[in-house]
């Protein structure tokens, strides 16, 4: 399972390791690690490679509508997890 994505790597594994996660994730794709940004695929296509997984058969917990965005034109599935208190 990949995370990251829009944050720095050392934001990513911050936050991770606060919250006990950081070994749940195979993958740690972060930002400045892939040309181009949401809504542009780049990230999540460079996490599906990194992981040996056909786009197709990802699936994306995504936030926002850019991330919504990139994970189509990725080609990906995806979830929409609405941001706290924003229901």
């Amino acid at each position: 399972m990949p995370a990251g994505q829009g944050s720095t790597r050392d934001s990513v594994t911050a936050s991770l390791t606060v919250l006990g996660l950081l070994d749940r994730f195979d993958v740690l794709v972060c930002a400045g690690e892939y040309e181009r940004t949401k809504p542009d695929p780049d990230g999540f296509l460079r996490a599906a490679e990194l992981l040996g997984v056909p786009a197709r058969e990802c699936l994306v917990f995504e936030d926002t509508d850019l991330g919504i965005r990139a994970a189509a034109a990725a080609g990906m599935a995806s979830v929409r997890v609405p941001q706290p208190g924003r229901g």
